[in-house]
C-alpha cells in the first residue's frame, strides 16, 4: 500500500479526499493543529518520519476578500508554505499534488476564448498572487501535479452552494453576479481527478481540474434552485453594481473559464457541472 501524507484533511476537500484515499492507500492526514506547515523544521520533520510516495496539499487560506487585507499571513500559507512542503518533498523523492486556482489568471480574456495551462499568469488579486508564488515553490519538488480548479463546493464547509440555499429561506428575491464565467466545481469530482493522476501518475506538470461546462453564477444560481425546487427569484446584476453594494470585496475574474483537454488527453474526463451539482444537492438535501 502506497503512503500518502496529506496535508489540510480539516478542509472541504481534504476531508472528503481523506475518506475516499483511506480505501486505496496508507494515509496519514494532518490538520491546521497537527501541522503547521508554515514551520518549515516541522515540516520536514514530518516528510522523514513517515517517507511518503504522494504528498497532497489541501491547505490554503481561501477567503479571497480576506487576503486582500491579510495579504501577509495569506503569502505565509498559500506562498511561502508551498516551498517548505515541496523542498521536504524532493528530500524523501516524493511526488506533490497540489491545489491551486483560477484566480492565478488576470480573468480578462473575451469570454468566447478559454484559459489554457500554458497562458501567462497575471493575478488581479491577493489571493491570485500568493496562490501564484504557491505555484512557482510547488515546481521545486522536480515531481509535481499542480491541480488548477475553479468555483468549488462540497459537502464539508461553507460554499457557495450552500449559501445561495440558505439566502432562499431569508428573502423573497436574491442578486447575483452575472458577468463572470466559470465552471462550478464539486470536490467529489476533484477527488475523482486527483485519484486518477495518482493512478495513472501522468506527465508531471500542470492540469486544470474542474468540471466541465461554463456557466456564470447567477445561471449557477438558478440551477441550483431548480434542482432543489426553491421558489426564491434570482436577479441578474453586473459584477460593477456587486461592487458598489460591497466596495470592500476584492476583485473576481471576469473569465475563469479553464480548458481540460490537457487532463481527456491523459483519459480523465471530468463530470458535466450540471450532472455533479445534483448529485452534490441529493447529499446536501437529506
Amino acid at each position: 500500500m502506497k503512503k500518502v501524507l496529506l496535508i489540510g484533511a480539516d478542509g472541504m476537500l481534504g476531508g472528503e479526499l481523506k475518506e475516499r484515499l483511506e480505501k486505496k492507500y496508507d494515509v496519514v492526514a494532518t490538520t491546521l493543529e497537527t501541522l503547521d506547515i508554515t514551520d518549515r523544521q516541522a515540516v520536514f520533520s514530518k516528510m522523514s518520519e513517515i517517507k511518503p510516495y504522494f504528498v497532497i496539499n489541501c491547505a490554503a487560506y481561501t477567503n479571497v476578500d480576506g487576503c486582500e487585507t491579510h495579504e501577509e499571513l495569506a503569502m505565509a500559507v498559500n506562498g511561502t508554505a508551498v516551498a517548505n512542503i515541496a523542498d521536504a518533498v524532493k528530500q524523501v523523492e516524493a511526488t506533490f499534488i497540489h491545489i491551486s486556482t483560477d484566480y492565478i489568471f488576470p480573468g480578462n480574456l473575451p469570454v468566447e476564448q478559454i484559459y489554457t495551462e500554458d497562458m501567462n499568469p497575471n493575478p488581479v488579486s491577493a489571493y491570485g498572487r500568493t496562490k501564484l508564488v504557491g505555484e512557482e515553490n510547488a515546481k521545486k519538488a522536480g515531481k509535481y501535479y499542480i491541480l488548477r480548479t475553479a468555483w468549488l463546493y462540497g459537502l464539508g464547509g461553507k460554499n457557495f452552494v450552500k449559501t445561495m440555499i440558505r439566502l432562499s429561506k431569508e428573502k423573497d428575491e436574491i442578486t447575483v453576479v452575472n458577468d463572470q464565467h466559470g465552471s462550478p466545481t464539486c470536490t467529489t469530482t476533484l477527488c475523482e481527478i486527483i485519484e486518477k493522476v495518482m493512478e495513472k501518475e501522468p506527465e508531471y506538470g500542470i492540469y486544470h481540474s474542474t468540471n466541465e461546462g461554463f456557466t456564470t453564477w447567477y445561471e449557477f444560481t438558478r440551477k441550483i434552485f431548480e434542482i432543489a425546487n426553491i421558489k426564491t427569484k434570482v436577479k441578474p446584476i453586473t459584477s460593477k453594481e456587486y461592487k458598489q453594494m460591497y466596495p470592500q470585496s476584492s476583485d473576481r475574474p471576469t473569465n475563469s473559464q479553464l480548458s481540460k483537454e490537457k487532463l481527456k488527453k491523459i483519459g480523465i474526463i471530468p463530470a458535466k457541472w450540471e450532472d455533479a451539482l445534483e448529485n452534490y444537492l441529493k447529499e446536501e438535501l437529506k
